[in-house]
């Protein structure tokens, strides 16, 4: 079919949205839906998989009705997904659980039995605490009689596919293993590893829709669905990064920092520093950190410091000018980040959040500027590791809801010191070209990157800027210490 339209589908912790693109990149449609977590016990956060079925049926049905009869040029979805998450399902694929997101902490205390039992080359996809593995320890230890009753062990990718195609399977970069691509965590825990979906390139076509979906969305049988990437892998995919050494932050829910290199890391490193590493594109694997906070801290704001503006859609605006009016390092305020604990490089289960060295003369400009600085100051502590263990992280790329913010991208960048690169979008973007390289419509993934990938902003740090943070930072790691240690 000429003039084609591929669809990037991301389910994200807090949106699921569906972007129709052309092969230059540009968007003709788009649709997105929220997607709620459960917080039923102190530092527990799950989500409801059927509640992901909704939202995806959701927006593509919006989308499909946006684009009327240029429906019919649809040729293919790509698939974007946060994790890890298990899901045990039973022979229908049906959940049988509301799953613990990579925001649960109801797991972490068994990192260090499960090392014991396992060693460390489990850990990689998701950072320790959250990962796959030790949730799947959590279970056998409080939920085995849902393991003994499931069919499947599926990560989200694996439901996801299973879902939208009939076809359990997963792709590298969200797989948590499978018997195709053995992991000794299973044979130490005992799980049967044909309970596991098979993986396939994230390249693949994993199918057609379900006749089930193809009536409901009213879509050909022709369009197909293109395994892609975990959300990290497709939002750095989405900023144009197909070269190794690159770095990209991303603040979306969560803030995060990545970097492309050759190998993956050490089990042991990865243990250390509470980092993640898996697999990318072009024989490439991403590695790095996340904060545990960004996009979350901000609803915490509004939800607590705006309930009767919350629903206001001009309202983030209103904090960013409000932001924007408090100079740098907020009148003195300063904001630890931590309301759900922190992930890389020390991580806690639980929280021990903050706002230090209030006035009389602070008022809502210095909060809202502190929580953005707050943001930043998590992400530099992991450019540190970066720097720490010798990981390049040239040419920075910035994506994610925060990079579209005029105040936040410049915090970050003189909070870094570093300049930042900003794209159109990220994550939908990532495994909508991912999918037109695998139809064919493009040689190479870089060739689809230099079609559809396009620069939005370049910021440069503000010299006397990076000279003031760093005296911040000094004083922001202080009360970091102090206030982890009220606990």
């Amino acid at each position: 079919m000429h003039n084609p339209l591929i669809i990037g589908l991301d389910l994200g912790t807090t949106l699921c949205k569906a972007f129709a693109f052309e092969l230059d990149g540009t968007v003709a449609g788009s649709s997105q839906k929220p997607i709620k977590t459960y917080r039923p016990h102190p530092g527990w956060a799950e989500q409801d998989p059927t509640e992901w079925e909704t939202a995806l049926v959701e927006v593509l049905n919006d989308l499909v009705s946006q684009l009327g009869k240029d429906k019919r040029r649809i040729e293919a979805i790509g698939l974007s997904c946060h994790g890890p998450c298990l899901i045990p399902a039973d022979k229908n694929y049906r959940p049988l659980w509301r799953c613990p997101t990579w925001q649960d902490q109801r797991s972490a205390h068994l990192v260090e039995p499960l090392l014991q039992l396992a060693g460390v080359d489990w850990i990689g996809l998701g950072t320790p605490e959250s990962s796959f593995g030790v949730q799947l320890y959590w279970a056998i230890q409080n939920r085995k009689d849902l393991l003994d009753q499931a069919s499947y062990l599926f990560d989200t990718k694996g439901y996801l596919n299973a879902f939208l195609t009939g076809c359990p399977v997963d792709e590298p970069s969200s797989s948590p293993g499978s018997k195709d691509d053995y992991n000794p965590i299973f044979e130490a825990l005992g799980i049967d590893t044909q309970l596991l979906p098979g993986s396939v390139p994230s390249i693949s076509v994993v199918g057609g829709l379900t006749p089930d979906l193809q009536r409901r969305l009213n879509l050909s049988s022709n369009v197909k669905v293109v395994a892609g990437l975990n959300d990290g892998a497709a939002a750095t995919l989405g900023a144009g990064i197909v070269k190794q050494g690159q770095g990209i932050v991303s603040l979306s829910t969560n803030g995060v920092m990545r970097t492309t290199i050759n190998k993956p890391m050490p089990g042991s490193t990865l243990f250390a520093k509470s980092m993640f590493c898996y697999s990318y594109v072009d024989n490439m694997f991403i590695t790095g950190g996340m904060t545990k906070c960004g996009g979350d801290n901000v609803k915490w704001l509004l939800e607590n410091f705006y309930p009767e503006e919350e629903n206001d859609p001009g309202l983030f605006e209103k904090i960013t000018a409000l932001a924007d009016e408090s100079p740098v390092g907020a009148n003195g305020v300063l904001f630890m980040p931590y309301l759900l604990g922190q992930k890389t490089t020390q991580p806690t289960g639980a929280g021990f959040g903050a706002f230090l060295n209030l006035h009389r003369h602070n008022n809502q400009a210095d909060f809202a500027r502190s929580l953005f600085e707050g943001t930043a100051f998590a992400l530099k502590e992991i450019s540190e590791t970066f720097n720490e263990l010798g990981l390049p992280w040239e040419n920075l790329h910035f994506s994610g809801g925060g990079s579209k913010n005029d105040v936040w991208r410049q915090i970050v960048a003189d909070i870094l010191g570093r300049p930042l690169t900003g794209v159109k979008s990220d994550s939908v973007l990532g495994v909508a070209l991912l999918a037109a390289a695998s139809l064919g419509y493009f040689n190479s993934i870089k060739d689809a990157v230099d079609s559809m990938v396009e620069t939005t902003f370049n910021i440069q740090p503000v010299e006397e800027n990076i000279m003031l943070y760093e005296q911040i930072y000094t004083r922001f790691k202080h009360g970091k210490r102090l206030v982890s240690e009220l606990d």
